[in-house]
């Protein structure tokens, strides 16, 4: 184990060495910041505190904080060099700031640091959700450029999706000797251990994550030729079980949430409904086939009728529409739902409420109307709001018609979004690093494009007005 961290630290302090002396990217490679990014993405969902960590005083070391601390440090250079600009199509980050000072000052009211150990800490919540997805907006706004790039990031969610779905069939046939990382088969961590759950430790997030991998790899089929589109097409078929594999309703919604987005918006040379016709006429008479089982209980068997966790899920609203009414303007506090529910609710209580989930939220922004308020809430949704319109009207028009980086990755963005807030209607999704941050890695790298094409449109400077800084003279990435 200290081995790996001795090499885990010379390795980060070599990278930052050469990021701080500047670097050119040659060939046809990826720039640095998209290896980078990928990486901690991937990390972010496999290699967080469940897989390592280092005790550092107060702090907890673990891989993916240590690439996204490298991350930083490429956003800081940028500000000082000029990389990372906010003068044009800043409006998004603008609402960011103001939904983070929201948070803040709610830490500040009612505690950065959990009541006790066995609640979820506000400020993990804080950096988990919000801060480090944010964060990563702006570093693939500005970063994330180059068609090799975007390719580098889809090819990698790709094959994470490939992975997910692979260990997805190792949970569910209970072949768990093949399950890596470990700390997947263990029964104290996260929840869902009779489903497929990933390295997540979470049904519904793995489902994200399987879902992310099946919209990149249909997104890059258009560019495969020969063998490669015939090992592309047999990859992606490995994504349908997966999804039944989580035994997750919301994972199954999302499925049928992408499919229709790419057979509706998704442009492509031929007739898309006569390549599905075939498989969707299966499919529905499997359906009529076994619709006692997909009207049963029993998950394993493809029911979709369990009754309890709705039951569950109508209680929680109940309690959180009880505390918004007492503080509908400022909320109980960023990630005060579960201490304050058992402080202070004097609602009836059923007794399928009993148990994990009766006290954890299990939708997003209900959740964040009782623990921000209409004050939290509203720079929220207005930040949703301006990705959706920078998505469907303002990139518009304005990218090419066919390509990796063509009109056909608005529709690929929007479905990701899509399976994101879907997936957020039905848990509360600030525990999971991964599944926050690529829905906003994506809006980054759309608002990039944007922003790039509004200032082509630009009229050009004159020489006068061009800045003499030798910040600006530095021919690098940084």
């Amino acid at each position: 184990m200290y081995i790996q961290i001795a090499l885990i630290i010379i390795a980060s302090v070599a990278i930052l060495v050469w990021l701080a002396g500047g670097y050119r990217q040659t060939g046809e490679m990826p720039s640095l910041p998209a290896i980078l990014l990928s990486a901690w993405v991937i990390a972010s969902a496999v290699f967080g505190s469940a897989y390592l960590v280092l005790k550092i005083g107060l702090f907890d070391l673990t891989i993916e904080r240590l690439l996204f601390t490298m991350i930083i440090f490429l956003v800081a250079a940028g500000l000082l060099k000029g990389k990372v600009r906010f003068q044009i199509n800043n409006t998004i980050e603008l609402a960011m700031v103001l939904f983070a000072l929201v948070c803040f000052f709610s830490m500040l009211q009612h505690g950065f640091a959990p009541v006790t150990q066995a609640f979820i800490s506000p400020w993990f919540v804080f950096i988990s959700a919000y801060f480090f997805p944010f964060i990563v907006f702006v570093f693939a706004k500005n970063y994330i450029i180059s068609e090799k790039d975007v390719n580098l990031i889809l090819h990698v969610l790709f094959y994470f999706g490939i992975y997910l779905s692979i260990t997805a069939f190792f949970e569910h046939t209970n072949l768990r000797q093949f399950v890596f990382p470990r700390y997947i088969n263990n029964l104290e961590l996260g929840i869902h251990i009779d489903r497929a759950r990933g390295p997540f430790i979470n049904a519904a997030f793995n489902g994200v994550g399987i879902l992310i991998g099946f919209i990149s790899g249909l997104h890059l089929l258009q560019s495969k030729t020969g063998f490669a589109k015939v090992f592309h097409q047999a990859a992606l078929l490995l994504f349908f079980p997966a999804v039944f594999f989580t035994l997750t309703r919301s994972v199954y919604l999302g499925m049928l949430i992408t499919l229709f987005i790419f057979l509706g918006w998704y442009k492509t040379p031929f007739s898309k409904w006569k390549l599905i016709s075939l498989p969707l006429a299966v499919v529905l008479i499997i359906g009529v086939v076994n619709s006692p089982r997909l009207l049963s209980k029993e998950r394993r068997e493809g029911g979709v009728a369990q009754v309890e966790e709705v039951e569950i899920r109508m209680a929680l609203l109940k309690r959180s529409f009880f505390m918004i009414k007492e503080d509908p303007l400022m909320g109980v506090g960023l990630a005060q739902f579960t201490p304050a529910t058992m402080r202070s609710y004097r609602g009836p209580i059923t007794g399928i409420e009993v148990g994990a989930e009766a006290t954890i939220q299990h939708s997003h922004l209900v959740g964040m109307a009782a623990e921000l308020g209409i004050v939290g809430v509203l720079p929220y949704l207005t930040l949703i709001i301006l990705i959706m319109r920078q998505l469907l009207k303002q990139l518009a028009g304005k990218l090419p018609a066919t390509g990796i980086m063509g009109d056909n990755l608005r529709v690929a963005i929007l479905a990701i979004w899509c399976v994101y807030l879907n997936n957020n209607l039905f848990v509360e999704p600030s525990s999971s690093i991964f599944t926050n941050a690529v829905p906003f890695l994506f809006a980054g790298l759309a608002a990039g494009l944007y922003t790039r094409s509004v200032e082509s449109a630009l009229p050009s400077p004159s020489p006068a007005r061009i800045s003499r800084s030798p910040l600006r003279m530095v021919n690098s990435h940084v």
